[in-house]
């Protein structure tokens, strides 16, 4: 019933164009483009006369006060922002930092804890201050500010290294960017709070992520799992990986494919991300339903990566059903802790055989699967289930559970 698994790498090469693409856009967005770009090719001095033509994402409406717009590009290593403040009366005379212009910017990919930038401009005999984390800034942030007709200019370049839970396959960065106007410094209030939120798309991520829903023949709401975890063990930081129809794909500067053994998307029950190393890195594992030949049966297929690929780990029998007769396991990842089977294990997976329907003993005459480890059955003493465990090679080792 089961056909061969497929899996396969598209390679997508990275192209560092000189010329930012896109065209300025008035309307705020919750997805900002940064263009591929060449090191070096921004100089870090305030001044934007070197953003003309590249995207913008626009926080406070055209208000000519208390708004700003945000520019972004990439160059494979570092992040390159632009923020052009419209502000009528830069404030620095505050007593406090509650008391005076500055900008916010936190960046952090997945769930990692943000980095925090705060920008407060020059103006007369206050000079430039920047903290990073509430601290003065380090050598690595390169950051300028100028101030300008109607406002100020802020530019900053950002090491990715720096950027916590970034990795080079990471396809973007969540970042927010927030004004703070003072004008009475006085009342050490900020009477204008201008926020904006949203992911910053780095270099050809959306392109390639492209690529994959049309490798995978399914349009963006048509996926069943869309993740930024750690799933491949020889990459450093976190991939993203989605999956929809029959198959799924592991989206870094490639896109690593892998063909479910099921016949429509309808018969893929459920893609989920799981912890079975314990140690930070992720598996999939995968459900589904095949039939023929009168019945069906379900897998429960574990998926890991290497290299930029998805492969098969195990793939365990998990239901039976033929002429309304039924077998299903119950299956669980959890610590490995009270597992002696799994010594030195963190995580294991646990598969038991529950009640049966119809058939019993004498009944069950069902040859043991040839392509996966057979299906449970709870009237044998010596096997009701198994207890599995990652090695160092990335393969499962098991023990049976007796009654």
């Amino acid at each position: 019933m089961r056909g061969p698994a497929v899996l396969f790498l598209v390679a997508i090469p990275f192209v560092w164009p000189l010329v930012r693409a896109g065209t300025a856009t008035a309307q705020p967005a919750p997805r900002l483009p940064c263009a591929a770009t060449e090191a070096d090719t921004i100089e870090v001095d305030g001044m934007l006369d070197d953003w003309s033509g590249v995207d913008k994402a626009r926080a406070g409406s055209n208000a000519p006060d208390a708004s700003f717009d945000l520019r972004c590009l990439f160059d494979g290593a570092r992040l390159y922002l632009s923020i052009d403040v419209r502000d009528e009366r830069v404030s620095r005379a505050g007593k406090t930092p509650a008391g005076e212009d500055r900008v916010e910017i936190t960046l952090a990919a997945g769930k990692a804890k943000s980095l925090v930038v705060t920008a407060f401009p020059g103006k007369d005999r206050a000079a430039p201050r920047r903290l990073v984390g509430g601290k003065p800034a380090p050598r690595w942030l390169s950051i300028e500010d100028t101030l300008q007709p109607k406002g100020f200019s802020i530019e900053l370049v950002v090491p990715l290294a720096q950027v916590p839970g970034w990795g080079p396959s990471v396809p973007e960065v969540a970042a927010s960017v927030t004004f703070h106007d003072t004008d009475v410094p006085r009342l050490a209030i900020s009477e204008n709070t201008v926020p904006w939120s949203g992911a910053l798309a780095l270099g050809n991520a959306d392109s390639t992520f492209a690529a994959a829903l049309a490798a995978l023949k399914v349009k963006k709401a048509q996926l069943t799992l869309d993740a930024t975890v750690d799933l491949d063990p020889t990459r450093p930081g976190p991939e993203r990986v989605v999956a929809g129809g029959t198959g799924a794909a592991l989206v870094t500067d490639a896109i690593g494919f892998v063909s479910f053994p099921a016949a429509k998307a309808a018969d893929v029950a459920k893609v989920e991300v799981v912890d079975l190393a314990g140690n930070g890195t992720k598996h999939l594992a995968v459900k589904l339903r095949q039939r023929g030949g009168g019945g069906a049966r379900d897998l429960l297929l574990i998926y890991g990566a290497r290299d930029g690929k998805l492969y098969e780990v195990q793939t365990i029998e998990v239901g039976k059903e033929a002429g309304g007769n039924k077998l299903a396991s119950t299956y669980v990842f959890e610590s490995a802790r009270g597992w002696k089977q799994a010594r030195g294990a963190k995580r294991v997976l646990v598969v038991r055989a529950g009640p049966a329907v119809g058939w019993d003993e004498d009944t069950y005459d069902e040859a043991p699967a040839p392509d996966a480890e057979p299906i449970h059955v709870p009237w044998d003493d010596d096997r009701v289930g198994s207890v599995y465990w990652l090695t160092r090679d990335g393969t499962l080792a098991s023990a049976v559970l007796a009654r």
